[in-house]
């Protein structure tokens, strides 16, 4: 049996001066839940990840892979006109505590077991399967006998989150294996592991077929908050395939423990002192453990550090991405709506004009994930400008679906 415990109600007595631009805090929360959450799991995420060597280019890939996830999340959210405070399961900077949030525990190209929690009723995990046979479970997911299933679980129990993990050998050995309850297999009546030998670690506290599901909780019980399944199996060579596994969560079972990411930012920028720990322990463990520095920076950004603008080769132009990599955009009549995107942009000043004269167009929205200009009617004929702090980045060009040009509707 594998456990790790964290407090959820620690404090940090270390902290740093440091600046605190909106973008800069940004990126600084979402290093600390990386680096948190892989110190965490690191048990299993520092081999969890198909072809990719085991210790510290598993570890790179882990927070690789993750920043760019939460950063995506929150630019989708952003460019879409939502509040980031969709987003849960995020500390100020100053704040000690720790939670987990969907991260990618695991990668390759085994069949992907999908794992649910109920929101009511205990908070358990559960997979679905059409009996309570390992043959059942088997032809359900694609999987075969032999195969390893690492059941992972984050629970709360008594004001604390205990990350668990248990381990399940579909069993090649028992010749009638394929035809055996699993229920009976692992867990009996009376709760007790029958099944303990050839390589299983049942770390359950319940594990019981329910019409159609396989209820689970692990370790000493308590409230599922978060939940995956990993599939693992060994090739000829010796070698490891793994499945796809992002945790799902139970955003009801944290209750009043955490904050949104907006808040977070919030929390975070609005205070003078931040603690800078978890930051330097991803930047240094990228740079000097011989990781790819474009690891540890902003999506699309190849090589530019935490805190300088990087900006994307696409804009949404009236609601449909496209590049703007060479410098100009042809689109159908009338131009309504254009928006910028990239990371640590809240300082660059956007404007545009219609064909290049005239008056400014400031954006009607600007954070630290891009810009939009909203409410334009640039009509046939005519274009808009775009420019990124005081000098043209593209155009766009309006032309009349039937080819005749309008005049530029005021």
């Amino acid at each position: 049996m594998k456990q790790i415990t964290v407090r959820v109600d620690g404090t940090s007595d270390r902290h740093v001066k440091n600046p605190k631009t909106t973008a800069q805090t940004l990126q600084r929360v979402l290093v600390k839940v990386v680096a948190l959450f892989y110190s965490m799991f690191k048990y299993i995420c520092n081999h969890s990840f198909e072809g990719v060597s085991n210790g510290r280019d598993s570890m790179n890939k882990f927070k690789k892979v993750n920043l760019k996830y939460l950063r995506e999340r929150a630019a989708t959210l952003q460019n879409s006109g939502q509040s980031l405070s969709q987003f849960y399961q995020f500390m100020p900077l100053q704040s000690d505590k720790w939670s987990p949030f969907a991260a990618i525990i695991s990668m390759g190209h085994l069949p992907e077991v999908s794992v649910g929690i109920d929101a009511e009723g205990g908070h358990k995990a559960y997979v679905n399967s059409p009996g309570r046979t390992y043959a059942d479970f088997v032809n359900a997911w694609g999987l075969q006998r032999g195969d390893q299933m690492t059941f992972v679980t984050v629970q709360k129990r008594e004001g604390r989150y205990e990350v668990n993990y248990a381990r399940i050998v579909l069993n090649p050995r028992n010749a009638d294996g394929s035809g055996a309850a699993m229920t009976t297999e692992i867990v009996d009546s009376q709760g007790e592991f029958p099944c303990s030998n050839w390589k299983n670690q049942l770390n359950f506290s319940s594990f019981e077929f329910d019409t159609n599901r396989f209820n689970f909780v692990l370790g000493r019980g308590g409230d599922v908050v978060a939940a995956g399944i990993i599939v693992s199996r060994k090739d000829r060579s010796g070698g490891w395939f793994r499945s796809n596994c992002q945790l799902v969560l139970n955003e009801a079972g944290f209750g009043s423990d955490l904050c949104s990411l907006y808040e977070a930012v919030e929390k975070s920028y609005q205070s003078a002192d931040i603690d800078m720990e978890s930051e330097f322990y991803l930047n240094n463990a990228g740079q000097s453990g011989g990781g790819s520095t474009e690891d540890l920076t902003p999506s699309g950004g190849g090589g530019v550090e935490p805190g300088q603008p990087s900006y994307n080769t696409t804009a949404t132009i009236n609601g449909v991405s496209q590049s703007i990599a060479g410098g100009s955009v042809t689109v159908t009549a009338p131009i309504t709506r254009v928006a910028v995107s990239g990371t640590n942009l809240g300082d660059v000043t956007f404007t545009a004009k219609v064909d290049g004269t005239g008056e400014a167009i400031t954006p009607t929205s600007h954070n630290a994930n891009g810009a939009a200009f909203t409410g334009l009617n640039v009509a046939a004929g005519h274009s808009l400008v775009i420019y990124r702090g005081g000098s043209v980045w593209f155009t766009v060009t309006a032309q009349a679906s039937g080819g005749d040009d309008d005049p530029l509707t005021p």
